[in-house]
């Protein structure tokens, strides 16, 4: 699921080409989500790999940012490391 909308099919040409690499850029810019609980973001914070999560609600610096893990940009609940 894109963060932003693709744009339309029928922009063509130099219009529609450099549309295109800016949709392609912007929705590749990790997002960061803030969440609270003592378990962590692992099956119920869905991010992409290179999203960034913060817990609100941690007394443990060493476990209060995650990073979604993995190489394709697929949405996932899953592969959520402590930074």
């Amino acid at each position: 699921m894109p963060q932003i909308p693709a744009p339309p099919s029928g922009v063509t040409g130099a219009v529609g080409a450099y549309l295109q690499v800016m949709f392609r850029a912007l929705d590749g810019i990790p997002t960061i989500s803030k969440f609270s609980d003592s378990v962590g973001p692992n099956s119920h914070l869905t991010g992409y790999p290179g999203d960034l999560a913060v817990n609100q609600t941690s007394v443990s610096t060493t476990v209060r940012l995650w990073q979604m893990g993995g190489s394709l940009r697929v949405p996932s609940t899953t592969g959520w490391n402590p930074v």
